[in-house]
């Protein structure tokens, strides 16, 4: 099993926002970890007056990456729609000589 630690220097971060950042910073890795489908068994916050400290324990080492596939319009489709699907997905549009 492996440990995910992250410490971060926080001098300038006043005392009072610093629960409510750690809280808050805890809560985005736990989405991220679980969007990703990163499993841990226990994660936790601290923080004290110059540091703040997100921690994950027993993450599994192998990390089982869900693929995804996404349709777009046929080849011979008008350009708008083709600009559409590039807009709606990110996608950077590149051309191929």
């Amino acid at each position: 099993m492996s440990e995910f630690f992250l410490e971060l220097f926080s001098e300038e971060i006043p005392a009072g926002l610093q629960k409510n950042l750690r809280q808050k910073l805890l809560e985005d890795f736990q989405n991220f970890f679980e969007k990703k489908l990163i499993k841990s068994k226990k994660s936790f916050s601290l923080s004290s007056p110059n540091r703040l400290v997100i921690v994950f324990t027993e993450i599994d080492k192998q990390v089982k990456i869900k693929s995804e596939e996404i349709k777009g319009p046929k080849i011979d489709a008008p350009d708008q729609a083709l600009e559409g699907f590039i807009r709606s997905n990110k996608i950077e549009k590149k051309r191929f000589i």
